[in-house]
């Protein structure tokens, strides 16, 4: 019984010299190992980088709408195409559609006219090459101002859908 131990041990120790790590000078792997993790770190710092500078732009340009309508005016296409090639080139980049209003009307007529205006944004990115998972459209009809004062150069800035990430 004694001999076996010896020799399982003895054949340990051997197999242990046969390592590919055994030949290499210790400094050699730590130099390995750190610039492995410096590469991998570095790689993650540039896709952050990339996301967040995807992230300011869409929320850069917000979609304008006309009084009590969901439809796209003609400026909103070239923003949409823009947000869409932004979308598209990062797909880890979740969004939310944040459809808005300016404060005349009901609270729950703007909170369906501010989903309607979110949906209608969702749509046309959707038609554009953004997959339906990735967005999300959510409406705070009059709860989110962007001006707050009594006449159309304020009303026209809340009328708007404003794309942030998640």
């Amino acid at each position: 019984m004694k001999l076996n131990v010896i020799v399982v041990l003895a054949m340990a120790l051997g197999l242990g010299a046969c390592s590919s790590t055994a030949n290499k000078p210790s400094g050699e792997l730590g130099t390995a190992a750190n610039d492995n993790t410096r590469a991998v770190s570095n790689a993650v710092d540039v896709e952050q980088q990339k996301l967040q500078a995807a992230a300011k732009a869409l929320a850069a340009n917000s979609i304008y709408f006309d009084y009590n309508q969901y439809t796209l005016k003609s400026d909103a296409q070239a923003i949409l195409q823009k947000d869409a090639a932004i979308l598209t080139s990062t797909p880890k980049l979740n969004i939310s559609l944040e459809g808005n209003t300016d404060d005349r009307g009901s609270r729950e007529f703007n909170l369906a006219l501010g989903q309607k205006r979110a949906e209608a944004v969702k749509k046309a990115l959707q038609i554009l090459g953004v997959p339906d998972v990735r967005m999300e459209a959510v409406s705070y009809g009059m709860e989110r101002p962007r001006a707050s004062c009594e006449e159309e150069s304020c009303w026209s800035q809340n009328r708007r859908v404003d794309i942030t990430t998640k």
